[in-house]
């Protein structure tokens, strides 16, 4: 058998792996980039998630803004308001592929590309499907995750589509069943709800998204306004000719039938692992997940795993920052502290209607954890520009640890809430993560960051 094919660094994964990839690269390191295709360049960011289903958001929002008009003295004739859904649909596309395109031609000339998929066959030894061998002196996994199918009986045979179904759409569907209530099924949700779809939305639980309690407890009763939610579980599911149906069993124990033309199904994401046979390295895995220690380091000293296949945050920025860490620690001579990555102000957000942002702890983590802590809490409607906006029911939360006066935890949801929060992550950020920071920082009026100025400002 011919000698393997050598690499200072190998990447596996053309999303995240990319960051690897680039860091490497601006030290003049020879890279092997592995992906199963070449249209996976890009990730599920590029190709699936953020930047496609973000710009499809982007389309409801606007037709929730013309609809909205009339409260801001601007009539608009809203029998003629037409959504022209396959050109919104073509647009994503388009753009889509503009980005997959920038992002496949730097990696086929800055660096080797290998569209195959692969597996380990030893040490840090990797075989592709045609044969080929490669190894090097630091591999990285970053392989990504997929969407989580549920065990719903004759979900297969009915039929269903993922997140990334939907996005290869050009007709609408005039009514819709998701299944999950989590960010993908509600971004998702709202999409359609917006544009016209009738909605239902199936949920274990009464309260949407893994937020904060109040969070939870306002997103759920403004989102409930524009969809239909039921809360149980999903236990079946069948078609005839022009009609899906799901079985739910609800929380009381009875069994509710809902119809709808379509079924969506966005109950999380799984670790892409299975096929890596991981076994032939040493490399831990637990519920799917690669295990890793705070440098982001395997079991074994040369492989480093980040991204949604660790399962720590499944978030673009997440994984960027954990790529260039588990790079810089790969390099690592010795002579300097590994870095840890810590997620303590970690941020995410959920662009759905109310629009939702969050870094740091929830209530209950600071109750399980037994901290000495106050709260904090400041409506949209109790500052000069949310009152200009419409007074929208939406607020701030903000956790403090009394007497170090660290901050533990901030939450909105309201509008713009992914921007606002950003304050409070470079604050966190800090050392001391003092709330006095952000205290006295002078804040613009009237605008929308008044919010969160006042909002530490009454601690």
């Amino acid at each position: 058998m011919a000698e393997p094919q050598y690499f200072d660094i190998v990447v596996i994964g053309g999303g995240s792996g990319l960051t690897a990839a680039y860091f490497a690269r601006q030290d003049d390191k020879a890279v092997a980039l592995i992906a199963d295709r070449p249209d996976a360049i890009g990730g599920t960011c590029v190709n699936f998630g953020c930047i496609p289903t973000k710009t499809l958001v982007q389309s409801a929002r606007t037709v929730d803004a013309i609809r909205s008009a009339a409260h801001f003295g601007v009539h608009v004739d809203q029998d003629s308001l037409r959504v022209d859904f396959a050109q919104i649909m073509r647009d994503m596309r388009a753009a889509r592929a503009d980005n997959a395109a920038g992002a496949r031609q730097w990696v086929e000339s800055d660096m080797t590309p290998f569209f195959e998929r692969v597996r380990f066959v030893g040490d840090k030894l990797l075989e592709t499907d045609s044969g080929t061998r490669i190894t090097g002196d630091k591999v990285f996994i970053a392989s990504g995750a997929r969407p989580a199918i549920p065990p719903i009986d004759g979900l297969e045979d009915t039929g269903y589509w993922t997140n990334e179904d939907v996005l290869e759409l050009d007709e609408q569907p005039a009514s819709l069943i998701v299944i999950g209530g989590g960010y993908i099924g509600v971004e998702l949700g709202y999409f359609f709800a917006a544009l016209g779809t009738e909605v239902t939305v199936v949920n274990p639980d009464e309260k949407l998204l893994a937020e904060d309690d109040d969070v939870r407890a306002l997103f759920t009763e403004q989102f409930g306004k524009r969809v239909r939610l039921v809360t149980g579980r999903a236990t079946g599911a069948s078609a005839n000719s022009s009609t899906r149906r799901v079985a739910v069993e609800t929380n009381d124990g009875e069994t509710q039938t809902l119809e709808a033309e379509r079924i969506l199904v966005a109950t999380g994401r799984t670790p892409n692992t299975e096929s890596l046979d991981l076994s032939q390295t040493g490399v831990m895995v637990e519920r799917g997940a690669i295990v890793v220690d705070d440098h982001l380091r395997t079991d074994h000293e040369d492989i480093y795993a980040y991204g949604d296949v660790i399962g720590q945050g499944m978030f673009k920025h997440t994984s960027s920052t954990e790529g260039e860490l588990a790079y810089r620690n790969s390099q690592n001579d010795g002579h300097r502290a590994l870095q840890a990555m810590s997620y303590y102000a970690n941020p995410h957000a959920v662009f759905s209607d109310p629009e939702v942002a969050a870094v740091g702890l929830t209530e209950a983590d600071c109750g399980k954890q037994g901290l000495d802590y106050r709260v904090s809490r400041l409506h949209y409607a109790d500052i000069a520009k949310g009152k200009i906006v419409g007074a929208p029911a939406g607020f701030a939360k903000l956790l403090i640890e009394n007497d170090s006066e660290r901050i533990l935890g901030c939450h909105i949801v309201g509008p713009d809430a992914a921007l606002l929060i950003h304050e409070v992550v470079v604050a966190m950020n800090t050392t001391s993560a003092d709330a006095n920071l952000v205290r006295r920082a002078i804040h613009i009026h009237p605008s929308l960051s008044e919010l969160v100025g006042t909002l530490f400002d009454q601690t």
